[in-house]
């Protein structure tokens, strides 16, 4: 047999092409991974960084209340108003800073870029909406104080300005104040259903979902007008009320304590106290015990909690997106991490106790001491997923034309759109109804973590 001249070079030159291109897959993955790795550590960083600052927020307004309270029992009127200004430009002012400190802590972190930009574009785009909206129709989007959503506009558009393309943390429970109320088109967790044909989450949501397109579904109104005092990003989720909100006994007892005073200095106190425009801080509905939260329609807390945990309430949920270069395919690839944290903090209450921070006639005080990280979906930003660009963009940009003119005119590459296309189609829905008749026994709500939805997206 005569052997080719050349015929090993062949070979080599095949062998040596397949190890360049495995030692590129392990390079590629080994990206892949870091960059996920400094995402999730940026991410985690970024919500404790944040949820630390609501502590300090709320401990600076819970001693404002105690000032307050000194304040009224001595009559000192403007410095009541004083102290009730600053405490209302502390919750809708404050929490805008925590841009830049949940910024500033994932890239110290490792992570440089968003790598879309898109986390400044979604705010700079609800500044525009604030500006034109908000600030023209004052009865549907009351402010705290006159001229309260110019001075809102411009922090916020100085803080997304300065970091520009450098934003690379998105805060992801952004409460925007034109939000609609819930309805199928809103939850992101409609459009999983479709994708994933999960036809128990209809089951549970639902079945008259299957009687009509969602062209036809009923359309969402503006939420009820209410007096807006808590910032849309990171809300510190607190309200503005008088003591007269407290039984007799409990007000009188919250105050000898708070203020440190006698019951014979309570009785020749100022009237201020009994003031009805004299407004204090107290914790609005969203704070409560982790087993309060309904676990067939949010997440159910699993064994015991110690007292200072036992609260929920505001929270801090971070996106981080981290791009990297795929060697192989030469394509560029995004790692994404969504955080969540929160402050904590215990008092001691009118018997002595250790107990949550809202035990004292829910009003707030200086008790936090602590920021820990929970799970996402315990504190709503998986659902909410407002630094999401391609879910923002469907919310605010396609659902509008969607809703007047059809599915068939927006979106052609949207994620979001495509769903609705399919759901469209009467064969879908029939598809989905037949299931249920044979099938609808097998659906069972998931009472461990992860929600009453039909599971959760999130492993953290």
């Amino acid at each position: 047999m005569r052997v080719r001249n050349g015929q090993v070079a062949i070979y080599l030159v095949a062998m040596v092409l397949a190890i360049a291109v495995l030692v590129l897959m392990n390079v590629s993955v080994f990206l892949a991974v870091r960059s996920k790795n400094r995402a999730m550590n940026a991410g985690d960083a970024a919500a404790l960084a944040v949820a630390k600052y609501q502590g300090e927020l709320l401990n600076k307004i819970g001693e404002d209340n105690i000032l307050h309270l000194k304040a009224a029992i001595a009559g000192d009127e403007a410095q009541c108003r004083e102290i009730m200004e600053r405490q209302k430009r502390l919750c809708f002012l404050g929490p805008l800073e925590g841009l830049r400190l949940g910024n500033a802590a994932a890239k110290a972190n490792g992570v440089d870029r968003d790598a879309g930009g898109s986390m400044a574009k979604i705010l700079l785009r609800h500044v525009q909406d604030i500006r034109t909206i908000f600030m023209n129709d004052k009865d549907s989007y009351p402010e705290p104080w006159e001229g309260a959503w110019s001075e809102y506009a411009d922090k916020l558009e100085s803080i997304v300005g300065v970091l520009g393309d450098e934003m690379v943390v998105g805060p992801d429970n952004v409460e925007f104040a034109d939000a609609r109320e819930s309805f199928p088109l809103s939850s992101r967790m409609f459009y999983a259903a479709i994708a994933g044909r999960t036809w128990c989450w209809f089951h549970f949501n639902g079945m008259w979902l299957f009687d009509r397109d969602s062209h036809n579904m009923p359309r969402p109104e503006l939420n009820e007008p209410k007096p807006i005092f808590n910032s849309e990003v990171y809300s510190l989720h607190l309200k503005f009320a008088p003591l007269s909100s407290l039984g007799e006994q409990e007000k009188q007892d919250i105050i000898m304590k708070l203020a440190d005073c006698n019951l014979d200095e309570l009785a020749v106190a100022s009237a201020l106290l009994e003031d009805p425009e004299q407004e204090w801080v107290f914790f609005d509905s969203q704070w409560h015990r982790w087993y309060e939260i309904d676990p067939f329609s949010g997440f159910p807390a699993v064994g015991t909690i110690k007292p200072e945990y036992d609260i929920c309430g505001c929270a801090a949920v971070c996106r981080v997106e981290n791009g990297f270069e795929d060697l192989v395919d030469g394509e560029s690839g995004v790692a994404s991490w969504s955080a969540a944290a929160k402050p904590f903090g215990t008092v001691e209450n009118l018997d002595g106790t250790i107990a949550p921070v809202d035990a004292l006639g829910r009003l707030v005080t200086p008790a936090f001491t602590d920021a820990r990280l929970v799970p996402v979906d315990s504190v709503g930003g998986a659902y909410l997923a407002t630094a999401d660009y391609d879910w923002m963009t469907h919310v605010r940009d396609h659902l509008p034309i969607y809703l007047q003119r059809g599915p068939h005119l927006v979106g052609a590459n949207c994620y979001y759109c495509k769903q609705l296309r399919l759901w469209e189609r009467a064969s879908f829905r029939r598809e989905g109804r037949l299931w249920l008749k044979h099938n609808s026994g097998t659906c069972i709500r998931p009472l461990g973590p992860g929600g009453g939805t039909g599971g959760s997206e999130h492993g953290h």
